[in-house]
């Protein structure tokens, strides 16, 4: 009814009052048609009967107003700024993507690594992307905490290789949550995450994003869930093949290896981008007088078996067989550093597991030779993908 007043109110002027007039004296008749009983909400009839009083009332106001030219005038012209108000408001809103806000950072350790030695990671990371990224958290694991896996040391769950993840990691996910409180706390519940995992703690975030953590039901969770925008592991095993000559993890590897919601294709699915970073450029060998090569086969062997053990390449500790997820994760196979020619290695630290009396310490340190993921000439591989 407003269109069409407005539509004759410019176009036709000569009949605009007659018009004008025949719609108020009909809205008014109409409305005073209804008795006031009838007002009342207590049917569906009456409901109606009310909605459209008050509709006619509506008319009646907005009709009158369009009767002069001046008034259309002012009428239309407020309109009008109001929409155009309106319009770059919701194309402000339209336009504030994710990928708009900054990224904070979960860190997720190795086995006894502690947050100091990541210091160094955080550190380059937000130099190369400081337009980016936002708060950086390392799970706060001391080396201490480890100790908290014996006690499934004597279980039977343990002796056949089924150890649950809820349960035998607990103290690694909550860790992961007090971490990601802090984030959340600094940044606000908007902000985007990128949790990088490096060793172990790459399929531990796994588990975690796909619900095998005891804390699947905390608010902090269910909010990572959401806002969790890319995932990233660093030298990582995620798979636990049959020709290993031991299940290290004792079945937890293999449970989150074979949870659908822990597959790759369910993670993007959900809008995490994935991303595995390995590294090739250690071959295991026996024969040889580099120590780092003997210890990297006493890892190999293990982990893959007698004849894919002694043909493997890796990074010193995991082998590149065991270092990426299926498509469509993206894969990131490094051998030597562009800009040194260095071989990328595991780990830049020494974890000093004996150290139970500062469970925080730093580990022992590499040489500055000794380049891994997290160096800075490496970094700028695969920190693009924190996004």
């Amino acid at each position: 009814m407003i269109q069409y007043d407005v539509f004759h109110t410019v176009a036709k002027k000569p009949r605009r009052r007659s018009l004008l007039g025949s719609v108020l004296e009909v809205s008014s008749k109409s409305y005073r048609s209804i008795p006031s009983d009838n007002l009342r909400m207590t049917s569906q009839r009456n409901w109606r009967l009310y909605i459209r009083s008050l509709f006619y009332l509506s008319s009646i106001r907005i009709t009158a107003a369009l009767q002069t030219p001046v008034a259309f005038h002012k009428c239309s012209k407020s309109l009008n700024v109001q929409f155009k108000r309106r319009s770059s408001q919701l194309s402000a809103i339209s336009s504030k993507t994710p990928s708009d806000r900054k990224v904070s950072v979960l860190i997720c350790p190795a086995q006894f690594c502690v947050p100091a030695d990541y210091e160094s990671l955080i550190t380059n990371l937000q130099k190369q992307h400081a337009d980016i990224i936002g708060t950086c958290r390392v799970a706060p694991l001391p080396r201490t905490e480890w100790i908290k896996v014996a006690k499934q040391l004597p279980t039977k769950e343990y002796l056949d290789a089924t150890l649950p993840c809820h349960r035998t990691l607990d103290w690694y996910f909550r860790a992961m949550e007090t971490a990601l409180g802090e984030i959340y706390a600094a940044e606000g519940d908007d902000t985007n995450i990128c949790i990088i995992g490096h060793s172990i703690g790459g399929w531990v975030a796994r588990a975690y994003l796909g619900g095998l953590s005891d804390t699947s039901s905390t608010s902090i969770y269910k909010l990572t869930q959401q806002q969790c925008t890319s995932f990233i592991t660093l030298g990582a095993p995620h798979l636990s093949p049959s020709t290993a000559l031991v299940d290290q993890t004792r079945g937890l590897l293999k449970e989150v290896e074979n949870t659908v919601s822990c597959s790759p294709q369910s993670l993007v699915d959900r809008g995490i981008d994935v991303t595995c970073v390995g590294s090739s450029a250690v071959k295991g060998s026996i024969f040889s007088s580099n120590v780092e090569n003997i210890i990297a086969l006493t890892s190999y062997v293990p982990l893959l078996g007698i004849e894919r053990g002694l043909k493997a390449l890796g990074d010193g500790i995991i082998p590149t067989d065991l270092a990426f997820m299926e498509e469509p994760a993206r894969r990131i196979e490094l051998s030597a550093c562009k800009s040194t020619g260095h071989a990328v290695r595991h780990a830049h630290v020494f974890p000093t597991p004996w150290n139970l009396v500062d469970g925080s310490a730093p580990s022992l340190s590499l040489p500055d030779t000794f380049l891994w993921y997290g160096a800075p000439t490496v970094m700028s591989q695969w920190s693009s993908y924190v996004r």
